[in-house]
Order: structure tokens, then sequence, then C-alpha cells
């Protein structure tokens, strides 16, 4: 086991990743990313140089638009370039700052390896902190989701302006019942799709793909999600460790996990949402704790303690710019020798001026009830903040 600083890039880097050409046309970048699972693929010049990478996204965009004519040049986005002597954490930076799912290491021109969310969720085996944050703290409650009969041109549309790579789909009781994901969305966007009830066939450099069922159909917007949607799909009914859920992702081939309710979806986990956390814990973020009230200093320890643990944690991945925390505490006198604590935290960060008042018998209990409203607070500004942008 090791510190998340102390994991670096030449321990989890990819060195032979699969790879293509610029003069692929997009179809059959489509079928080899398809082919290897592949969210984003680097691409090479005939003298294989690295010029670009080519992701999902990029094809969703263009693809139905002519996929034999387009340039690959038009596609392409420049993937983000990481040292060798790089940590994990200022990997996970790089990937949620860039927003892009593969990082690369070069030398010159030439491609030495790259960087994935399956080499993140490889490394996350290894490191202390992720054994100390429970999915509950990292899993996002705002769902966005489909229905098994809305249409795959209304699915590809929601993850375009929400920026989603995935939609648990729902029946009409609103019951879990597949995951449909992006890249199941573009097996089908080419020039023709055609229902097949022998399954997904079709010429794998061609334009043509067969999708299962029974009934020929020309556009997206007459195929039902249930067609494509994905019915072997990771569910738990219970948080557990971060370390934990990236291990049950390794071990059953996904990249995210749905947290249900009497099959009920009430939140999901994906390897990116580990990432922005382990991104946290880039050195030189800093923030100025104050405390009054407390004299005794065994009690600041312990309340520092505790700030340390969340800023380390739930609170600290929610906020990027924090400037100073502070905590007012008034004993009120009981009868006897008990006292009730009135607490007043209040956190200056880029949303703001947030305040939280809590009392309580417990001073720490009141800590803790204290941070964990605050915590509530900032993950409601946050997901505010994420609908704004999509």
């Amino acid at each position: 086991m090791s510190s998340l600083n102390e994991i670096s890039a030449t321990s989890i880097i990819n060195e032979d990743p699969e790879t293509v050409t610029e003069d692929h046309s997009l179809t059959q970048i489509k079928n080899v990313m398809e082919d290897n699972n592949l969210r984003t693929v680097p691409v090479l010049d005939n003298e294989e140089n690295l010029v670009g990478a080519v992701s999902y996204r990029d094809l969703i965009r263009f693809i139905q638009f002519n996929p034999e004519q387009t340039k690959i040049k038009k596609v392409m986005h420049q993937p983000p370039k990481f040292k060798e002597d790089a940590s994990i954490v200022e990997l996970a930076e790089l990937r949620i700052n860039s927003g892009k799912k593969m990082l690369v290491n070069t030398a010159g021109k030439k491609l030495k390896g790259v960087v994935t969310d399956q080499e993140f969720l490889q490394a996350f085996q290894e490191a202390d902190e992720l054994e100390k944050i429970n999915t509950d703290d990292l899993d996002i409650e705002n769902l966005v989701t489909v229905f098994e009969q809305d249409s795959l041109e209304e699915a590809r549309h929601k993850m375009l302006d929400e920026n989603i790579s995935r939609l648990p789909v729902l029946d009409k009781n609103g019951k879990l019942t597949g995951i449909l994901r992006s890249t199941e969305i573009l097996g089908t966007m080419v020039k023709r799709e055609r229902i097949n009830t022998g399954g997904r066939s079709g010429d794998r450099t061609g334009n043509e793909i067969k999708v299962a069922g029974g009934v020929e159909k020309e556009k997206m917007s007459e195929i039902p999600v249930e067609e494509l949607m994905e019915r072997n799909f990771l569910t738990s009914q219970e948080h557990f460790t971060a370390k934990k859920a990236s291990k049950k992702m390794i071990e059953n081939e996904k990249d995210e996990m749905v947290f249900v309710e009497n099959k009920y979806p009430k939140s999901i986990i994906a390897v990116k949402d580990i990432i922005d956390y382990v991104s946290g814990f880039a050195p030189g973020q800093t923030i100025l704790v104050s405390l009054t009230g407390i004299e005794v200093d065994e009690e600041k320890a312990a309340v520092h303690n505790k700030i340390r643990t969340q800023l380390q944690g739930s609170i600290g991945r929610k906020i990027k710019r924090p400037r100073e925390l502070r905590m007012r505490f008034k004993k009120k006198d009981q009868d006897g020798k008990k006292h009730r604590y009135e607490l007043d935290t209040r956190l200056d960060c880029e949303y703001g001026l947030i305040s939280i008042n809590e009392e309580g018998w417990d001073m720490l209990d009141t800590v803790d009830r204290s941070l964990d409203q605050l915590n509530k607070v900032l993950r409601k500004k946050k997901e505010k903040k994420s609908e704004h942008r999509a």
C-alpha cells in the first residue's frame, strides 16, 4: 500500500496502447474502438508520430455526417501530456481539468504510453487514502436517466447536453433495468442502421452495422433504448470504501456502479468520480482554519483532526479554492457540570461565504454535525454549478 502522492506515472503507464493512423476513416476508427472497448484512441501518422487522439465523444458529434468522407483532422483533439515523474494525483488533476479520458507521455513526437481510466482503476488498489473515503461521499445523486422506450436519439442528446457517458435505463415503473453507454450508441451511428434477429453484426471495416432486433430501421429516432442497453450491469444496495468500489469495477469489467433501493436507482459512481476525489490531494491547496471559544489544547487538536479529515475527504473534493474555515464555539452553562455548545461554522470558498449553525451537548458531536451539514450544502452547490455548465 502507498500514499497517492507516492504512486508515479511510470508505475501505471500503458506502454503498448492500441492506436490508429490518420488515413483511417471514422468508421474504421469506430470499429477499432468498439473491438477493443476504448473510449479514446491515439492517432499516428505514417512515420508513427503522435498527431492527436479521437474520443467516442468526438465520433458521436461527427460520424453521422458522412463518416467515409469526413477528415480525421476535423475530429481529433490534442490529448493532454504528462511527465514520467508525475504522481497519480497530478495525473488525476490533469484528467479532471482537461476533461479528456486519455493522457499521453511522449518523447519528441513519439508516443511512449498512455494513462486511461483503466490504469487509474488498477492504481487505486494500492492507495491508502481510498480506504478512508466512502462511496456515499463520492456518488452522484442527481441522476440523468432514460426509459426503455425512449429513442436512441433522445439518449444521445441527453449525453451531449449533460456531458455524461452513461444513462441508467428505467422501465415504466421507474425501476432500473439497464445501462446505456455512449459507446453502445456509437455502434449505430453510421450511414445505415438495420435490425437483425441474429444480433449486432456487419462489415467491421465498412458502413453497415446491424443492431439486434427484428425490423429494419433507418433512423436512430426509430430505435428504442431497450434494444441497445446493457442488461448486465453493476449495482449495490450498500455503500463501502472507494477502494472496494474500484476493485468491484475491475472484477466486473465495468466503469460505473449504480446504488439501488428495491431496484430503484438512487445514485451512481463512475471511475471519474474517484479520480475527481484523488485530484483533491494535489499539494498546494491550503486553507486557513480559525477556532475561537475553546482553550483546551486537547480539544483544539481533536477539532483540527476532524476538520483535516473532512478537508482531505468529502469536503475537500467539492472545493477547489478554499480560503478560510472559521469555527466559533459558545458554551451555555447548564445545571450541573454539563455545557451545551453552540457552534457557528463559516467557510469562505469559490461558492462564497457558507454559514452553518449547530448546537448540542457534546462538542465533537456538534462539530461532526456541522461538518456534515457543510458537506451537504457544498454538494448541492457543486451539483447546481455542474448543471449550469451543462
